[in-house]
């Protein structure tokens, strides 16, 4: 009767010892969530200052790099871009942009640069950011002596480009800087490929020559009319080859404007003082950077624009 007690002792610590790894084996998966739960809880999210700190810094640097971003110039003649940027992503002004656009703008006939207007650098960037994602087609900028028509042209002294701005119209592109520039000379060329602009001091000009590739320039009397009658856009005198249209070619017509003391130059100042163009829609020029200023004073004073013609009516 004494080993009962004994034996059953022994079989029932066997039986313990037995049971204890079981309960081991079901007790250790209950770690694992334990251990995820921690490394979870160790996983800070991020508080509110902490996103608007690196936040804020990035779309301040989004802000400067639309506000300042780059546009695009392709020399239509001698198939070159140029990617046009005034100031940087901080908004300081770059350096060596106005010697950039001396040689981008040289005449293509003669591959001579000439120094070129630095307030025509600033108005083609501001137009080439009113049409966001467009390219800047220059056709003709500096124009040497030897192939200039016009003595007075000024091509030839560094005050003019025609240009085209891809994918929109060029009586748009005609109508808007003649509403946000002053002082500044727009010849329209219907039966042509783009559009002229110059930089003037004292007077602006808006001229239409309904000339075609190699003939004489053909000005309108009456701008202002040939705009509200539509004949602007729809007058053309001769067959214009769709080829010569497309192209760089700015042989056609005299581009720089009327004679001074024509009809048609006394018509030209007084289109520019159209009171249908409302001065409250005339966009600024953007003052000259003063790494430009330097590069100005260098180069000397600015050559003189064409003089108005007698009598004409300039725009205040």
């Amino acid at each position: 009767m004494r080993r009962l007690p004994t034996a059953l002792g022994f079989s029932l610590g066997l039986l313990g010892l037995l049971a204890t790894p079981r309960l081991w084996a079901t007790t250790a998966p209950k770690a694992a969530p334990a251990k995820a739960v921690a490394r979870t809880s160790s996983t800070r999210s991020p508080s509110a200052s902490d996103k608007a700190r690196p936040g804020g810094a990035d779309k301040a640097r989004r802000a400067a790099q639309t506000r300042n971003g780059p546009v695009e110039l392709f020399a239509v003649n001698g198939k070159e871009t140029l990617l046009l940027r005034l100031r940087d992503d901080k908004g300081r002004p770059l350096r060596g942009v106005q010697k950039r656009f001396d040689h981008f703008l040289r005449c293509h006939h003669t591959n001579v640069q000439h120094p070129m207007n630095p307030r025509l650098v600033r108005v083609l960037y501001q137009v080439g950011r009113h049409y966001p994602g467009r390219r800047v087609e220059v056709v003709s900028g500096y124009r040497h002596p030897s192939v200039a028509k016009n003595p007075r042209s000024p091509h030839m002294q560094g005050l003019a480009c025609d240009f085209r701005i891809s994918g929109i119209r060029n009586q748009d592109l005609r109508d808007y800087l003649r509403r946000s520039f002053e002082k500044v000379g727009v010849g329209y060329y219907p039966n042509s490929s783009f559009v002229h602009l110059d930089m003037r001091k004292d007077h602006s000009a808006f001229w239409i020559d309904y000339s075609g590739p190699g003939e004489r320039a053909s000005y309108s009397d009456n701008p202002v009319a040939d705009l509200k009658t539509g004949k602007a856009d729809t007058y053309k005198p001769t067959k214009i080859d769709q080829n010569w249209a497309e192209s760089g070619d700015d042989t056609g017509g005299d581009d720089d404007g009327p004679p001074a003391g024509s009809r048609a130059a006394a018509a030209a100042a007084a289109a520019a003082a159209d009171p249908t163009i409302p001065k409250s829609e005339q966009a600024p020029v953007p003052p000259v950077p003063p790494a430009e200023r330097g590069e100005r004073a260098a180069r000397g004073p600015e050559p003189a624009a064409p003089a108005p013609p007698p009598g004409s009516v300039a725009r205040e």
